[in-house]
């Protein structure tokens, strides 16, 4: 029985809870507390070139596997110091014959450090604190010669590997109005093994000063900014731009527009995948994580729209895209196929409608070549025509609007938010009353609440889509259409008899507003100048003096006996029930006077 050396409490990277590691002279194996070894991990001996072991504090040791190319492969945490020695004779001895796998110490700096100098090791990106950046006694020690020797300059402040990059982009300076780059963002792989509970590096972003030397580079004054040369480092390192296998058709960025994400992207086909090249972002989808297409016509009449279902979303910053949606034009095109007649026969059979050059409306092209290099159907619309004969019904879902597609198997709406909704996943639907602003609009337009089973969703509760705003146009045709579909509809004969109700009530409350109009069937008073009203002319200087003076000469000669005279105005009046109070007011008033001044 061959020598096994067992560490117990150990925790791996990528999975919660602890298990032990165990090393012999073939395999590494690490086993979860309490489960079976074969839903553990295990590497391969020969395949296994380096370990490196690393202490953080006095108590917590770590230990990093590495395979022939330098990838990582395992993480272990939970060591104590002392397993260290114990830890290389095993590693020495796995591996069998004249293979020996050697066990490194790393140091990393725990000075609180976050800049330093960057240096690249094989495929990894090593941050290192800069010479002289801490100035204590305790972090120098004294050379062979004599010299004093920056301790902490030699370890490493954190280190990734470039291959597990996924995205490195320039967030700053792309434009001419955008100034110099000066940082750059990592996108990294997300691993969709490990469990849920486990957290993740997703993202970084680094901060390059513009005349930064990378990896030790000479200084020379005609060079890039640092961001940018760090930035195309990582990228020749990365797996991102690896290509293997030649393009088989390409698809130009004028032709098309991406609704999501949005932007223009070339797209390259390749026999196992495809590639979509913007300005700012490179993706790389294997047709394996394509889930289904739909192809959808726009009731503009000039676009069609390519969505790409995914399993595994893609990411811009803190954004995920699960489908993407590509705006076709209708015009025709030609596209050529670098295969021969024969090759497509080989590769993907007789009959499949894809030549060396293709012709023809330019949706209908893209669909046909996604298609056939994937494998995958393509899905477009089915029977349903609205009531304006198109295959989608105007609607919106919150403040965003759209179409709504009823397929023959789902729900598709388009574009933001893009909703696929199949109706093996729907539990009911509800017609219901509009809910938007306005009584009028209650009548012509209305809602359909969409409720989906708990199984289908990922927090285990009945979510529920409203598609608010749908003319009421539409309502037979729909109900029609999901009662074909032996959809479950909750309020049937309670949403029509409502609908109904609302429409009568409606015609009752015009013609009670009818009866307390005024005169001229307005609801406000007129704003109309009196009929008898004639505006007096300005008099000149010397009259108005004049007419001063007569003033204050008929005040000396009034006495209190006079009768007061009182002037009306005959004015225009708007509703009866006004007028007659208006009347009454002005005869009681004279006789009111006459009796206080008697």
């Amino acid at each position: 029985m061959s020598d096994r050396t067992t560490f117990m409490n150990i925790k791996t990277q990528g999975r919660s809870g602890v298990g032990s590691l165990s090393i012999d002279e073939t395999t590494i194996r690490w086993t979860p507390r309490g489960e079976d070894a074969s839903t553990g991990r295990r590497l391969d001996g020969k395949n296994v070139s380096l370990a490196t072991w690393s202490m953080f504090g006095k108590r917590l040791g770590s230990c990093c596997i590495y395979d022939k190319d330098g990838e990582g492969k395992m993480r272990c945490d939970g060591f104590v110091r002392k397993d260290r020695e114990k830890l290389a004779d095993a590693l020495k001895k796995c591996g069998g014959g004249n293979h020996t796998i050697r066990l490194e110490d790393r140091e990393y700096s725990s000075a609180g450090l976050c800049g330093g100098s960057v240096e690249f090791e094989e495929s990894r990106l090593v941050l290192r604190p800069a010479a002289g950046m801490i100035h204590h006694k305790s972090n120098t020690e004294k050379t062979e010669i004599g010299e004093e020797e920056d301790v902490e300059a030699t370890k490493r402040i954190f280190e990734v590997d470039a291959r597990h990059v996924s995205q490195c982009v320039l967030p700053s300076g792309i434009g001419s109005k955008g100034g110099e780059p000066k940082e750059v963002t990592m996108q990294f792989v997300e691993n969709d093994a490990g469990d849920g509970d486990e957290h993740q590096l997703v993202e970084l972003r680094v901060w390059v000063p513009p005349d930064a030397p990378i990896d030790n580079e000479d200084l020379d004054d005609d060079r890039e900014p640092g961001a940018t040369r760090l930035q195309q480092r990582i990228m020749k390192l990365s797996k991102m731009r690896a290509v293997t296998g030649d393009m088989l058709a390409e698809f130009a960025s004028d032709d098309g527009t991406f609704l999501l994400p949005r932007g223009r992207y070339g797209v390259e086909m390749y026999s196992s995948f495809f590639r979509m090249h913007g300005n700012m972002y490179d993706y790389k989808i294997a047709y394996s994580d394509v889930e289904r297409y739909i192809l959808l016509p726009k009731n503009d009449d000039i676009h069609y729209v390519l969505i790409i279902a995914l399993d595994k979303p893609i990411r811009q910053g803190q954004q995920r895209y699960a489908f993407l949606v590509w705006q076709l034009k209708r015009s025709d095109a030609s596209i050529d196929i670098n295969l021969t007649d024969q090759a497509i026969i080989d590769r993907y059979g007789e009959n499949t409608g894809l030549k060396p050059s293709l012709t023809g409306p330019y949706y209908q092209l893209v669909a046909r070549v996604f298609k056939v290099l994937s494998s995958k159907k393509v899905y477009t619309t089915g029977k349903f025509k609205s009531s304006d004969d198109r295959h989608a019904v105007s609607c919106s879902v919150k403040a965003r609007t759209g179409q709504l597609y009823p397929l023959e198997r789902s729900f598709v709406f388009i574009h933001q938010p893009t909703l696929v909704l199949r109706f093996e996943d729907i539990a009911a639907v509800e017609f219901e009353r509009f809910s938007g602003y306005g009584q009028g609009s209650a009548t012509r337009n209305f809602d359909l609440r969409v409720t989906m089973k708990s199984s289908s969703t990922d927090s285990g509760k009945n979510d529920e889509h409203v598609f608010t705003s749908i003319e009421r146009t539409e309502y037979n045709i729909l109900s029609e259409f999901l009662s074909n579909k032996n959809l479950k509809i909750k309020n049937l004969q309670t949403a029509e008899t409502e609908q109904q109700q609302q429409l009568s009530n409606l015609l009752d409350d015009d013609d009670d507003d009818d009866d307390d109009a005024g005169a001229d069937g307005s609801m406000l008073d007129s704003e109309e100048e009196d009929d008898d009203f004639v505006p007096e002319k300005p008099l000149p200087s010397s009259s108005k003096k004049k007419r001063k003076a007569d003033d204050d000469e008929s005040d000396d000669d009034e006495s209190d006996d006079d009768e007061p005279v009182i002037q009306t105005k005959k004015k225009k009046t708007v509703a009866k029930s006004t007028s007659s109070s208006k009347q009454k007011r002005k005869s009681a008033a004279p006789d009111q006077k006459k009796k206080k001044e008697t």
